[in-house]
């Protein structure tokens, strides 16, 4: 029987086609977020951004397909704003893990986290580590901006605002770009933001009891931001995600084809 190349959706595939393609397909899951985002943006934000990276990324690797989107992650520290809805780290963990480990047990070759929310950097990459010991198989992750942060930085993302922010003018550019129907264009609020540059991994880190703490919920003023940026925001993260997601799936096949 001569079977099809699947659809680039795993959601659209049926069992036969994961019997037949699974051992060299890659799984790309995305991670977001369900939290506010300012007056304007949709509290689904990370979860659509990160979506939308992963399915453009995915179609230009031969061999990846992009899994079910998480769209809860971890996002206490919005809780006090409403419209949050957020996993504790434990469950989080619990959840991707078990999400991670079925796919690997129902026969694909590996599993790419590809995260979306700041909340979630660290347990994504704890997540994939512990499975790939565990299981001993290929487990990658990464958030797609920072798998973009030199390109974007290249390209003057930070200045027109904090990279990536909060509902500022980088995801307000984003959304755009992607999604206008679903930024509420007469809210979108300006203040005068702090000097422009790169919200990024530090090299240190800590916990803290506050809540997220920016004027009404944004890290800078949205309205710097619109679709032409978002556009080519979106193609420099697409690029970084697609080379990313390249270059594990050729680890992953040589080690099969081994």
């Amino acid at each position: 029987m001569t079977t099809q190349t699947p659809p680039g959706l795993l959601a659209h595939w049926t069992r036969e086609d994961a019997r037949h393609h699974a051992a060299r397909t890659i799984v790309v899951l995305p991670v977001g977020a369900f939290e506010q985002h300012g007056p304007h943006l949709p509290l689904a934000t990370d979860a659509i951004l990160v979506e939308e990276v992963a399915k453009r990324a995915a179609a230009l690797v031969p061999g990846a397909v992009v899994g079910p989107t998480f769209t809860v992650g971890s996002s206490d520290h919005h809780l006090p704003y409403g419209g949050t809805a957020s996993l504790s780290t434990g469950t989080l963990v619990h959840v991707l893990t078990d999400a991670v480990e079925s796919l690997l047990l129902s026969g694909f070759a590996s599993v790419f986290l590809l995260n979306g929310h700041g909340g979630n950097v660290e347990i994504i990459k704890l997540v994939a580590r512990d499975v790939g010991i565990r299981r001993g198989a290929f487990a990658g992750s990464g958030s797609y901006f920072q798998l973009a942060a030199e390109q974007l930085e290249a390209a003057g993302a930070g200045d027109i605002g904090l990279v990536p922010g909060h509902a500022g003018a980088f995801e307000t550019s984003m959304m755009l770009a992607v999604h206008p129907e679903l930024v509420r264009q007469s809210s979108v609020p300006h203040r005068e933001r702090p000097a422009a540059g790169w919200v990024g991994p530090k090299a240190y880190h800590f916990a803290s009891p506050e809540p997220f703490r920016a004027p009404d919920g944004f890290s800078d003023s949205p309205d710097a931001g619109s679709a032409e940026r978002g556009a080519e925001f979106l193609s420099i993260c697409v690029n970084a995600t697609r080379e990313a997601l390249a270059d594990f799936a050729g680890a992953v096949i040589t080690q099969i084809d081994v």
